[in-house]
């Protein structure tokens, strides 16, 4: 698997030159004792990625403007691979019709990245409450905060969601670093690891949230607005387009990737004698034909079944592909199941 996802990046590179524009690739990891002990069993994608950069620059963004006055969007300098980002100016553009998958979800959202071209939409543009998905934008506002991910912090009750239902593996007094509230959030989708992000950015759960809305905003997502770390509240509220633009920002950063494509996740507790391992909510994942980038699920009774992925195919196809609001638990692996077979098809 390892040798196949080198390959395939390699060819990508080599073949469209569009690659090399879109995606920066992480430098290589010699040794598998740099990375966190989480990772180190957590499968061949952490291999190939670098998980602890050092922090990205800072940045004075109040003086930030774009380089080109007549430009209305440009990537935060907070991001630390500005270039990469330039991608999400694309997904603005609109699918120019004829056939298309049939898909069940209510939208859905399919972007070719080395082309930079809308391969297919259907209400993408449509606000909708999108779950457990919000935590790509937590992510997104952890670290544009630029926080020590090594440094250690107890659960408190301040971390506990109040929304009934609500489920996680972390206990009020377990004590986590940074990484492991990431892992825990972005890989197992716990909840509490999500309200654990706020204090590792070093906020209260009210600023962390204005944060959420702020780099929603620096990633040109126009239709967005976040109401909690988790996307237990119905009005964490979003569209297809707007979260393929996340999902693709999170696949780019030099400390997200990594974290969202691991199959699972090693919960390290210094209160704890043994870590406890975590699997993704990631259906996809493991699979020998696509290398996944980054994926997120969400569920909640009233935004459904969603899923968004950015996912290289074994014929080394970059995508970005974002389904919400599907009826059935099923439903949107078998969508996805569609636009790809549907995708073989295109020329």
């Amino acid at each position: 698997m390892i040798k196949w996802v080198l390959r395939t990046l390699s060819t990508c590179s080599v073949v469209t030159g569009a690659v090399a524009l879109a995606y920066v690739a992480p430098p290589p990891i010699k040794t598998p004792e740099q990375l966190p002990p989480a990772m180190r069993a957590a499968g061949s994608i952490a291999l190939v990625s670098q998980v602890r950069p050092s922090a990205p620059r800072k940045a004075d963004l109040s003086s930030y403007v774009p380089a080109d006055p007549d430009q209305t969007w440009a990537p935060p300098p907070w991001f630390g691979a500005e270039e990469a980002l330039w991608t999400l100016g694309q997904m603005d553009a609109h699918w120019e019709g004829g056939d298309g998958p049939s898909v069940k979800s209510r939208s859905v959202f399919v972007f070719d990245v080395d082309a930079g071209k809308v391969l297919f939409e259907k209400n993408a543009d449509n606000v909708r409450p999108v779950a457990s998905i919000t935590k790509l934008m937590s992510s997104l506002a952890l670290v544009s905060a630029e926080p020590d991910l090594e440094q250690e912090f107890c659960i408190g009750a301040e971390q506990y969601p109040t929304r009934s239902g609500a489920i996680s593996r972390l206990s009020t007094g377990d004590c986590i670093s940074g990484w492991d509230t990431l892992g825990a959030a972005l890989v197992a989708s716990d909840n509490r690891g999500a309200y654990g992000m706020a204090k590792a950015a070093g906020m209260d759960i009210d600023r962390f949230v204005e944060r959420m809305n702020s780099v929603s905003d620096d990633l040109g997502m126009n239709r967005s607005s976040w109401s909690d770390p988790s996307g237990l509240e119905d009005e964490n509220l979003s569209t297809a387009r707007d979260i393929a633009k996340a999902t693709f920002a999170v696949a780019s950063h030099p400390v997200l990737r990594s974290v969202a494509s691991a199959p699972f996740w090693d919960l390290h507790r210094s209160n704890r004698e043994s870590p406890r391992r975590l699997y993704s909510t990631d259906r996809m994942s493991g699979r020998e034909d696509i290398m996944i980038e980054a994926a997120k699920t969400g569920y909640t009774d009233t935004a459904r079944y969603c899923f968004t992925t950015v996912l290289t195919t074994e014929d080394g196809r970059r995508l970005v592909i974002t389904l919400l609001g599907a009826d059935g638990k099923m439903t949107r692996w078998a969508d996805m199941e569609r636009i790809l077979g549907w995708l073989k098809t295109q020329g």
